[in-house]
């Protein structure tokens, strides 16, 4: 276990040169994970999906991984096996210096609890390096958003948070326009991103969306949502944007597109074949969002059904006539987009 807690100021004697070209390995997170950091952030982990770290960013990581990894060892567990429990308990951890207490010398300047930016660097960074591992298969699930759901206030006090204009603009023509579909894998995934972009539905809605599920025949086309979570089954009406992309991925599919070994009638399936993971749902939203410059509170696909509603009301949609769209009973979260969204007259669904 003493290995395990091995941090960047116990590994001076530099990488291995067989091994700097290469994603750290299991036994490297479990034994040496600061020396598994390190070349994750050097050699796997980019900026932007094509730039690398700037020195400058690399050392600001290595200080904050360095004390998640002391957080972890001192509980006598792994990168691998933490869990939201131990995330969140880290995160609120974090301290910050009181301003109005500067240090002096021989003594300590008066902490108090991280501001809230301070937090989401700090579950930024872990969250990119738990994707990695759900992605090499060294964990099961990524803990992330679960732990900062577990943050005090978050689940009684959630914020809305949605695109402005111009940049739910950017994403449309983004996905229409510019996204690398040269492969399965990103027809895919840009199928996806539109579907939760132009219907406003859930993720797990869209995780879960089985071929027959969508209707294009009809005068508005649609895509039928099953009950949940209480909620009466209904159909979610299609952005004109976005039903072009749906119904080639639907018919690629159909033909049997995407991973060989997926289940037939699987709209999204991962290289399991089998339906995507909620963590790989919200990677792929969180992704674009970096990508076309939108950085908020929520990175994830609850941004894309609010910035959906949103769209609905500058259009000059009714509260009820949104919530319906929605799919949902309760009408507070769309009343409270009201309070933050003029709305226009000439309503038709947008």
């Amino acid at each position: 276990m003493a290995q395990q807690g091995q941090l960047f100021e116990d590994s001076d004697s530099g990488v291995d040169s067989e091994l700097t070209d290469l994603a750290p390995s299991r036994d490297q997170w479990l034994r040496v994970p600061a020396l598994a950091f390190e070349m994750w952030v050097l050699h796997v982990a980019t900026s932007d999906g094509q730039s690398a770290y700037s020195d400058q960013t690399i050392r600001q990581y290595r200080s904050m991984f360095n004390g998640f990894i002391r957080y972890v060892a001192e509980r006598h567990t792994t990168v691998l096996s933490a869990g939201p429990a131990l995330v969140h308990d880290f995160l609120v951890s974090l301290q910050g210096r009181d301003p109005s207490e500067p240090g002096v010398a021989g003594q300590k300047a008066k902490s108090i609890p991280a501001h809230r930016s301070t937090l989401k660097r700090h579950s930024d960074l872990i969250d990119d390096v738990m994707n990695h591992l759900v992605a090499r298969g060294y964990r099961k699930a990524n803990p992330v958003l679960e732990a900062t759901q577990m943050l005090r206030g978050r689940q009684n006090a959630t914020r809305i948070v949605c695109m402005p204009t111009e940049l739910d603009a950017r994403l449309q023509t983004y996905l229409l326009e510019e996204m690398d579909v040269s492969t399965w894998a990103g027809r895919r995934t840009r199928a996806l991103l539109a579907l939760l972009a132009g219907g406003g539905v859930t993720a797990s809605q869209a995780g879960e969306a089985r071929l027959h599920q969508f209707v294009f025949n009809d005068a508005v086309p649609s895509f039928d949502c099953t009950p949940e979570n209480g909620q009466d089954g209904y159909r979610a009406a299609l952005a004109p944007f976005c039903v072009e992309v749906l119904r080639e991925w639907v018919n690629e599919r159909e033909r049997g597109g995407g991973p060989r070994n997926a289940e037939p009638d699987v709209v999204f399936p991962g290289k399991n074949g089998e339906a995507l993971s909620g963590v790989s749902v919200y990677k792929s939203v969180r992704d674009v969002l970096r990508t076309i410059g939108f950085h908020g509170d929520d990175m994830g696909p609850r941004v894309l059904r609010t910035t959906y509603a949103r769209r609905q009301l500058l259009a000059g949609a009714t509260v009820e006539e949104v919530t319906a769209l929605l799919g949902i009973q309760n009408t507070r979260m769309v009343e409270r987009l009201v309070r933050m969204t003029p709305t226009r007259t000439g309503y038709i669904p947008v």
